[in-house]
């Protein structure tokens, strides 16, 4: 029996920072900005077509890999969320039906928040974690918590 099957799966990660949502989300709410936080995106390109195609996209640029195309699926600024998807690139022919979001919470107001990411893909196993713990990683040292006076 192979441990190699595709699977239907779900990741949840989430980390507690030592800022206000407001302030966190105005550096990962951006969807063409997730290479100025994430150090596993060395850019983040706007496609050529863009004006041509109703939906927004974007493309990544990972290191010594194929571009990944990225499609937002809904934007609430208010809320601090976002939903995308994969569009097109090799990475997306390997993990199937890949659907993400990312969310940010104030838990203490004016001082820290949790952001969460989580996504859906079938693959044959977990795929993403690692990635978004690089991300969570840099989010840290640029706005660590506090101890509590």
């Amino acid at each position: 029996m192979s441990n190699n099957s595709m699977q239907s799966r779900r990741v949840v990660q989430t980390v507690e920072l030592g800022a206000p949502a407001a302030q966190v989300w105005d550096l990962v709410g951006g969807f063409f900005t997730l290479h100025q936080w994430h150090p596993d995106i060395v850019k983040t390109e706007v496609p050529a077509n863009q004006t041509e195609v109703h939906a927004i996209r974007r493309i990544l640029t990972f290191p010594g890999q194929p571009t990944t195309t990225e499609e937002l699926l809904t934007m609430d600024n208010i809320g601090f969320q976002y939903r995308y998807k994969w569009h097109a690139g090799e990475w997306g022919e390997r993990i199937k039906d890949y659907f993400a979001e990312i969310r940010v919470f104030e838990t203490e107001m004016g001082r820290h928040c949790v952001m969460q990411w989580s996504s859906t893909f079938t693959y044959t196993e977990d795929a993403l974690s690692e990635f978004y713990w690089n991300g969570f990683r840099a989010l840290q040292s640029r706005f660590p918590l506090t101890d509590k006076v």
